[in-house]
């Protein structure tokens, strides 16, 4: 697991900007929203996710929350009128910021990802997570989680603004909580683990209930992905993006 900080100023325009931009979206009527799911834009994680849903990419059904998934993998006008003003002008310089940290990180620690860069293999997407109050669903918790335990799509996942409190991650059978971050949060996704062939472990996390079940929780986390048409080596076999991520989901 990796911890760092970028420039706070930056970080925190960036913050508000998203998150009034996923608060608006979300205040859409039901039909407008549905309008953007993921079957919409047939990219990769690209859209919107509901609670409740059954062939969400990216959660349960169980899981008690609403996504948005952007990505740097088509043109910004693609995605709803919400979220554009942070596309255009927060977007580009954040994702400068997270890739710089991956750099540094991979340089630092002699990590196996740096051809990965070099070829420009990498892409990058923003998952928005809005957890409503839970004591108001209909929809039952399970096993005391908001989000159910996975391992990210991920090369890195980054907590841009650091992290809600809720967030805990399995490590040799204990179960470690971690508090609220104000700081940048990094840690290895599945993608970390598949290229090093099990050599670096991708974090197995979730989200747990809070103690006050009125409580609403944000989140946003950037992920290094594969580009779907990318092509790279796993030992003797040539791997692409698309392949990838059939194989993560597989996973679940």
């Amino acid at each position: 697991m990796v911890e760092t900080i970028f420039e706070h100023a930056v970080l925190k325009e960036s913050d508000l900007a998203i998150r009034n931009a996923f608060t608006e979206f979300l205040n859409q009527p039901l039909d407008y929203r549905m309008n953007h799911l993921q079957s919409t834009y047939k990219m990769a994680f690209d859209g919107y996710s509901f609670m409740g849903q059954n062939d969400s990419l990216n959660q349960y059904d169980t899981d008690m929350l609403h996504s948005f998934v952007l990505s740097n993998l088509q043109e910004t006008w693609n995605f709803p009128k919400e979220f554009q003003g942070f596309l255009q002008n927060e977007w580009p310089r954040l994702i400068s910021h997270v890739r710089e940290l991956e750099l540094e990180l991979i340089a630092q620690r002699n990590l196996p990802f740096k051809e990965l860069y070099d070829r420009d293999c990498i892409a990058y997407m923003m998952s928005c997570n809005y957890y409503p109050a839970v004591g108001r669903q209909n929809i039952k918790p399970v096993d005391n989680k908001r989000l159910s335990a996975h391992t990210d799509v991920s090369l890195f996942t980054t907590f841009p603004f650091g992290l809600s409190e809720g967030f805990s991650f399995h490590n040799e059978g204990q179960l470690n909580h971690i508090g609220e971050q104000e700081h940048v949060f990094s840690f290895f996704g599945y993608f970390s683990e598949y290229v090093s062939q099990g050599n670096i472990k991708a974090l197995y996390h979730q989200v747990e209930l809070p103690e006050n079940l009125n409580s609403e929780r944000f989140s946003f986390a950037i992920f290094s992905i594969p580009k779907p048409t990318s092509s790279f080596l796993i030992g003797n076999s040539a791997i692409s993006g698309k392949k990838y991520y059939s194989e993560y989901l597989s996973l679940f």
